[in-house]
């Protein structure tokens, strides 16, 4: 019999399957630089189906809705109501099939226990709340080890940024004793970027997958006015960028761009902060109107009347919202869906989602409304634990990119005075000393030791930008969150490397200058004494 199979967005597959394991065989994909949210969305959806589970709907019902969320996990509970639907199965038989065609072992055993408990008679209600409890405590304390893990990967990124710098310093002092050549240079280079690229990846790859803002069309007032103002600054940023670097200095075009980007960055922060508010404050709401429901026997709208909305904090104006909506009869999915829109969260949609879906369909209010709260609360818990780890690291990391970038030019600044002063003492002595004499010696010992300086500050510069680069990118993989916020840390990182850009050479310039008095006049005066 031939199975029609329904993918999630960005899946491949055939249309139709005629063997039972190859329909079962849908696996979700894990990419190196795009890893998938799978415990996460398998917490949600046990914890949706738990929910819908207490408004007593048959397995059919069940297994048909919970598919329909879309998450990464969904596509395991639909191809197990294709199998039972299509190939007549029960539903029993047919978690155990997927199962034995997955390859992921948390749903795979997921799906097994879910199968022998179908199959004894126990209530899905039992079961379900139990594994709902059991994977949240499991997703706790793996979010938690997951954050000492990354914890420890940040520590280790300092070291490494810290080595990389003095290594590339050491290579070009080097350059002052020895003619290293210019290949090993830019060889130590190339590794130096590669292991800052590496430490940034695994960083990213250690930071816990979630999803922070939700992926509706219509986006939060917040959200909409920071993509209006990303469309004209960004863009600007780099043009005022590469212009003011024609014109005057790389360091001055990256101030300019640094400033022109920062609102970009600011405003994702800022709505990156109700976000975190309102995860906080959705499962009070949640929590109060599932109890309010379940003690008088009320509907939705009315237990909302009952709620004292000062105690919502960032959703009291959007709870008031939504009220006055649901009271001038609006359709109740459609005001909840502005609801969700307006606060542009993630975890507000699958929290309400998980709320009002069963609420509607008949499910025990004081069940549906702790368990959508608690799901609610575990994530902004967890997600408040991973803001201490990433504001130390951005807090450390500001400092330590300026102080970095100010040694690695303050070297390479003397080393190109020292250079200019050899120069001029060789132009000097070529001119004036009699090579039959033993200045002709001195002539070539400082002419082997006269490092070419316009490399040394090409290769300054390019350290300069991918230092940049990296320590943009490593606290906005710790962090998380919305994509534009990456736009901040680029914005201080470009505006710090741009300002010891400008300011360092000035620095070295007015501390050597008596230094570069004295060789200078030493120079005259052994010339001099040379002509007598």
């Amino acid at each position: 019999m031939a199975i029609f199979t329904r993918f999630l967005p960005g899946q491949k597959a055939p249309a139709r399957s005629d063997n039972i394991e190859e329909a079962a065989n849908w696996q979700r994909s894990t990419s190196l630089f795009s890893p998938a949210a799978l415990e996460y969305d398998l917490v949600a959806q046990l914890t949706y189906m738990s929910a819908l589970a207490t408004a007593n709907v048959g397995r059919e019902n069940l297994f048909e809705k919970t598919a329909e969320l879309g998450y990464t996990t969904s596509g395991y509970f639909h191809r197990v109501h294709l199998v039972a639907q299509r190939l007549n199965y029960d539903y029993a038989r047919a978690c155990q099939l997927v199962a034995d065609a997955t390859e992921n072992d948390i749903v795979r055993s997921l799906l097994l226990r879910f199968s022998s408990s179908l199959s004894s008679g126990e209530p899905e209600t039992v079961f379900l709340q139990r594994e709902t409890e059991i994977e949240l405590d499991k997703y706790a304390r793996k979010y938690e080890r997951d954050l000492e893990s990354l914890r420890k990967w940040t520590d280790a990124y300092v070291a490494l940024m810290v080595s990389v710098t003095l290594v590339v310093v050491v290579s070009l002092v080097s350059m002052m004793i020895y003619s290293v050549g210019t290949a090993f240079i830019l060889g130590l280079a190339a590794v130096m970027i590669g292991i800052a690229v590496l430490g940034d990846w695994i960083i990213y790859r250690t930071s816990p997958v979630e999803p922070k803002t939700h992926r509706r069309k219509n986006k939060s007032k917040t959200q909409n006015q920071m993509f209006a103002v990303a469309r004209v600054l960004l863009p600007a940023g780099a043009v005022l960028g590469a212009v003011v670097g024609l014109v005057f200095s790389v360091g001055a075009g990256m101030i300019a761009a640094g400033v022109t980007v920062a609102p970009v960055g600011v405003m994702a922060f800022i709505d990156d902060r109700l976000v975190d508010q309102q995860d906080r404050d959705i499962s009070t709401l949640l929590r109060s109107l599932g109890s309010i429901v379940g003690a008088i026997g009320t509907t939705v709208t009315e237990g909302m009347e009952r709620i004292n909305q000062r105690s919502l904090a960032s959703l009291e104006q959007g709870v008031k919202r939504l009220h006055v909506r649901l009271r001038s009869g609006i359709r109740p999915d459609l005001c909840w869906d502005r609801f969700v829109e307006e606060t542009g969260s993630e975890l507000v949609d699958r929290s309400v989602g998980i709320f009002w879906d069963t609420m509607k369909l008949g499910g025990d209010p004081d069940a549906i409304g702790y368990l959508s709260s608690l799901f609610a609360l575990k994530i902004s818990l967890l997600r408040e634990n991973r803001k201490l780890v990433a504001q130390s690291f951005m807090y450390l990391m500001v400092p330590l990119h300026a102080v970095l970038i100010a040694i690695l030019l303050f070297v390479t600044e003397v080393m190109v005075i020292f250079g200019q002063q050899l120069n001029n003492i060789n132009s000097q002595q070529v001119a004036n000393v009699d090579p039959t004499t033993t200045g002709g010696l001195d002539v070539n010992v400082l002419a082997f030791a006269s490092p070419n300086i316009g490399f040394i500050r090409g290769f300054a510069l390019i350290v300069t930008i991918v230092l940049t680069i990296v320590d943009t990118w490593s606290p906005h993989a710790t962090a998380g969150g919305h994509h534009h916020k990456v736009w901040l840390y680029a914005a201080v990182m470009l505006v710090l490397s741009g300002v010891t850009l400008v300011a360092v050479p000035h620095i070295v310039g007015g501390l050597f200058s008596s230094v570069s008095g004295g060789i200078t006049s030493t120079a005259a005066n052994g010339t001099a004494g040379a002509a007598h």
